[in-house]
């Protein structure tokens, strides 16, 4: 079974571990499914009401294409990928009017949509051009169309596409990136806490410390999944009306991760240093017992600084981050004490230039970590933010995530019913108010 869990984690990074993070990761994306069902059944529905004889389906493609393109992040993106959306459609308009669906018209309607979409720079989307215009031009194909049908259902389809993200926004992912800031930190703290049980049982040689290397390079692709979550947290922050009266959480996880990644870095560089110096055989150990010893303690209290201080900035997204601030001081304070014993063992046995060498850029590495992980540095930044924000809540997971909260789904009088309701909300049932005492 453990090995089953190892390869689940190496295949799919950052996987949900239990049944609640399962649903909490898979409901935004089933409520974003239905929206897009929605979109597009709406538009058919309106098709049918303003136009007569047979319907073909283009107003709910139309939808679906600039649904995509409304609900994906910034105003400015979705601007861009509706006008390639809108630029597509146009030239198949007019090719299907005069001419329909022949091998050389599919031929025209490809070529002059990836020109339109040159000629208007529409960069990565570009694309979504000939895409739309491919099946514009399908439609119009089937001897159902005439222009005015097409005009028509397209018009509502982008309507429909247009206002049905702003009346029903996207999900806000706070959580997916949150978690996914705290995985990287996790990854740190794990390649520190396995170099610590490492390096205080055996000698320090090259093959372990290559181990301990590579297990910091691995953090980088929980990096990049984090950096882009984070990014779509932005970008789908603006212009939704979900984050109407929120407070803004995406500088809290870009600075938070910026930390992590500049950790990342200091570990490369502590692991490259040992490299350089390590001795191929155990024999030929670098420390001595006490600075092996010494060294996998700090080595160990740098694990729990960074785990300590992801679950920091998860939780400053939810606002429960006073106690973690705490957590966070402590540990920093027990690094520094740590990292006080093995300067003084470290300066006391060296004998050469190249052990300073190798003791100065292990002692300068566990600095830089120490200076980007204070507690009082992050609370100052987070007190800042948080005067920029005003009195807006936090966007908690029912703000973020869920169409219906589910608080107000518990109210309703059919829930509230549920054997077991009061017990599951944490509810106790008040005992039953003494009758008369009996007489007599």
């Amino acid at each position: 079974m453990g090995q089953v869990r190892a390869v689940l984690t190496r295949v799919w990074a950052g996987r949900p571990t239990s049944v609640r993070a399962s649903a909490s990761r898979a409901w935004p994306v089933l409520v974003n499914l239905v929206r897009m069902t929605v979109g597009g059944v709406l538009a058919y529905l309106i098709t049918l009401v303003v136009t007569d004889g047979p319907i073909d389906l283009t107003g709910s493609l139309t939808a679906l294409l600039v649904m995509q393109a409304s609900a994906t992040g910034s105003m400015r993106m979705a601007l861009v990928r509706v006008g390639a959306v809108v630029t597509g459609v146009g030239v198949a308009l007019l090719v299907s009017i005069f001419v329909g669906l022949t091998w050389w018209s599919l031929a025209v309607v490809i070529f002059s949509s990836l020109l339109l979409a040159r000629t208007f720079r529409l960069g990565n989307q570009a694309l979504e051009t000939p895409i739309s215009g491919m099946l514009i031009l399908a439609a119009a194909g089937q001897e159902i169309a005439a222009e005015v049908r097409l005009t028509t259902t397209t018009l509502v389809g982008a309507v429909i596409g247009i206002a049905l993200p702003l009346l029903w926004p996207p999900a806000i992912p706070v959580p997916s990136a949150s978690g996914a800031v705290r995985r990287v930190a996790a990854g740190l703290a794990a390649a520190f806490r396995d170099a610590s049980v490492q390096v205080d049982e055996r000698p320090v040689t090259r093959d372990s410390v290559e181990g301990h290397l590579d297990a910091v390079r691995a953090v980088t692709g929980d990096i990049g999944r984090a950096s882009d979550e984070v990014s779509r947290v932005r970008d789908i922050w603006r212009w939704n009306t979900r984050a109407i009266g929120r407070a803004d959480v995406g500088p809290l996880l870009q600075t938070g991760l910026e930390s992590l990644q500049a950790c990342a870095a200091a570990a490369r560089a502590l692991f490259i240093a040992m490299l350089r110096e390590a001795p191929e055989e155990a024999s030929a150990d670098a420390f001595s017992d006490d600075v092996r010893s010494a060294y996998a303690v700090v080595l160990a209290d740098l694990g729990e600084c960074i785990d300590a201080f992801g679950r920091l900035v998860e939780a400053e997204t939810q606002g429960e981050q006073a106690q973690l601030h705490e957590v966070l001081d402590e540990n920093i304070e027990l690094l520094r004490e740590t990292r006080a014993i093995l300067t003084e063992l470290m300066l006391a046995e060296v004998d050469d230039t190249e052990q300073w060498l190798l003791r100065g850029s292990i002692l300068r590495a566990v600095d830089e970590i120490l200076q980007v992980l204070d507690a009082r540095t992050r609370a100052r930044n987070h007190d800042r933010w948080r005067s920029t924000q005003g009195d807006r809540p936090l966007p908690g997971a029912t703000t973020a995530s869920e169409l219906v909260p589910l608080d107000r789904v518990l109210r309703w009088p059919g829930v509230a019913r549920w054997p077991g309701r009061r017990r599951a909300t944490g509810q106790v049932t008040p005992p039953p108010a003494p009758g008369p005492a009996p007489r007599g």
